[in-house]
């Protein structure tokens, strides 16, 4: 006759099973992303109007895919756009007002990239408007046909 499993040795037993399945489930897993893309690099800001500024730069680069962009203005995120998008405008700005524009890349694991060099720009001044009549010509003469 046979003697049933000993119950002490359950435990070490139901241990090793866990240890088993683990290593099994996670052995074809990919390594995880801790890499970051690199920061875009030939950032410019241009002012468009008194109150937007056109932002532009070149492609970074990943170990994996560039997912996205974020443009940052005087510090904060105001932009999130996908990798195909390598410029943008930024609006609601104040007329006649320097301002800072950095632009960090990401990827799928959320990785994000040191920021680009700091460019600046100045919205350009508010268009006054003009409300003073032009002056009457001088020295009208008739001439005749």
């Amino acid at each position: 006759m046979q003697r049933p499993f000993p119950p002490r040795r359950l435990p070490a037993l139901v241990a090793l099973l866990a240890l088993a399945l683990t290593a099994c489930s996670t052995a074809g897993a990919a390594p995880k992303d801790t890499r970051a893309p690199t920061a875009p690099t030939g950032v410019t800001a241009t002012s468009g109007s008194s109150t937007t500024v056109h932002v532009m730069w070149s492609a970074a680069t990943d170990d994996r895919a560039v997912t996205g962009y974020e443009v940052h203005l005087d510090g904060r995120k105001v932009k999130d756009l996908p990798a195909t998008t390598l410029m943008t405008d930024v609006v609601g700005l104040a007329p006649a007002t320097p301002h800072r524009f950095t632009v960090r890349a990401r990827d799928a694991a959320g990785n994000a990239s040191p920021p680009s060099a700091t460019v600046a720009a100045t919205t350009l001044p508010a268009a006054t408007e003009d409300r003073t009549p032009p002056t009457a010509p001088a020295g009208l003469r008739v001439a005749p046909d």
